[in-house]
Order: structure tokens, then C-alpha cells, then sequence
């Protein structure tokens, strides 16, 4: 953990005062697997019989993410209502690998975006802040960089978009089996109050220190 010490974070003020909100945490770790075992299978089970996804389809935390993509111009579905989707049509939670499993179940059960990014492929510092139209962004899946409207927002480092609003990931940062260090970051709007998004967070945390074996630090 000690060479990604001194890593920054910042939130642009003109996008807080907009009701967005981030807390983040680096996690340092051995393996990142796809098999889920027992323990971690029976915990994500248990939150999603908990589940009332027809009334959280609902909420305002939804809602809100919603409202900020319209005053953007951008056609999109919150994370979340997407995970509860897929969940209630299949009745289990995608299993992609270990550590976007850990967080995508809090997302779930929060209806907050959370995010995850290797730490091996960031450059300098990370920052939300509202685009200029000049960033380099390259989509997850895809090789050729794609072009990003002025007034959108992001999380960037200081090269390139790791994600675009908090709804498409950049390809060079997805976390996968070759990860030994990477960022979290929780997400809330106006809907949510900091609390709530650090307790979101610390679920994570929890969530990826007991089932894969990492250590962490809040940032």
C-alpha cells in the first residue's frame, strides 16, 4: 500500500454543488478469482431474498441519478436499476469476478454506483469534473478511443477518462485477474447523504477484505 501513499482524489466544486458525492477507498491484493466461495454465495443470497427491488425501482436515489443524466443530455440507466433488473429476472447476481462482485451486491442493496479501477493503468491523480469535449476516453471492450461531449461528467485521472458519468468504464482500468492494487469509489447524488455513501463504501471494503483477501485504506 505504501507507493500509492500519496494518490489524490478530488471532486470538482461546481459538480458537488450539483449533489454529487464520493467517498473512495485503494485496495492492495493477492488474487483476483471468479470463483465465489460458499461463504460469499450465501451472503449474496441472503441480501437479495431481502430484496423489495419493485419498490427500490422506485426510490429517489434512482430517480436523481436520472434527473442528472437528463439536464446532461445522456440517455442512460442507473447501475444500479440495471443490477436490479438483471436480478429480478434471473433471481441471482452476475458473477463477473470476485471483487466486482463484492461491490456490485452493496450496489445493489444501496442503489448506489460504485466503481472499480486498476491502479496499475492510472496516471497521476483522480478528479470528478464536468468534460471539456478534449478527453481521450477508449470504452471497455474496444481498442479505438471514442469522442466525449463538453458538459458530461467523469472520473479521470490526469491522461484519459476512467469512466464516463458513472455509467461506461474505460478499458485500459477494469479490474481483472492480473490486479494487484486498485480504487473503489462509491458514488451518491442529492438523493444521498454523505453518510450514507461512506456507509455504502465501508460495506465494500468489508465485502472485498473478508472474500478476496485484501487490505484497504479510505481516502
Amino acid at each position: 500500500m505504501e507507493n500509492i501513499q500519496n494518490i489524490k482524489f478530488s471532486v470538482e466544486s461546481e459538480l458537488a454543488k450539483n449533489g454529487i458525492k464520493v467517498q473512495v477507498a485503494i485496495f492492495a491484493v493477492s488474487d483476483v478469482s471468479k470463483r465465489r466461495n460458499k461463504e460469499f454465495q450465501k451472503m449474496i443470497d441472503s441480501i437479495i431474498e431481502k430484496l423489495n427491488i419493485a419498490e427500490m425501482l422506485k426510490s429517489s436515489i434512482l430517480e436523481e441519478y436520472k434527473k442528472f443524466y437528463e439536464v446532461i443530455g445522456v440517455d442512460g440507466v442507473p447501475p444500479a436499476e440495471h443490477l436490479l433488473k438483471l436480478i429480478e429476472r434471473s433471481g441471482m447476481l452476475p458473477n463477473i469476478n470476485k471483487v466486482v462482485d463484492c461491490y456490485n451486491i452493496v450496489s445493489a442493496e444501496t442503489m448506489l454506483s460504485i466503481g472499480a479501477h486498476d491502479l496499475e493503468n492510472i496516471s497521476g491523480n483522480i478528479q470528478f469534473r464536468y468534460t471539456n469535449g478534449s478527453e481521450k476516453y477508449t470504452p471497455l471492450g474496444k481498442s479505438e478511443t471514442e469522442k466525449v461531449s463538453k458538459g458530461e461528467y467523469a472520473c479521470l485521472d490526469d491522461e484519459k477518462i476512467l469512466c464516463r458519468m458513472d455509467l461506461k468504464q474505460c478499458d485500459e482500468t477494469k479490474v481483472g485477474g492480473d490486479t494487484k492494487k486498485f480504487i473503489v469509489y462509491v458514488q451518491g447524488n442529492s438523493a444521498t447523504s454523505d453518510e450514507y455513501v461512506l456507509e455504502g463504501l465501508q460495506k465494500v471494503c468489508n465485502n472485498i477484505e473478508t472474500f478476496c483477501n485484501a487490505k484497504y485504506r479510505i481516502i
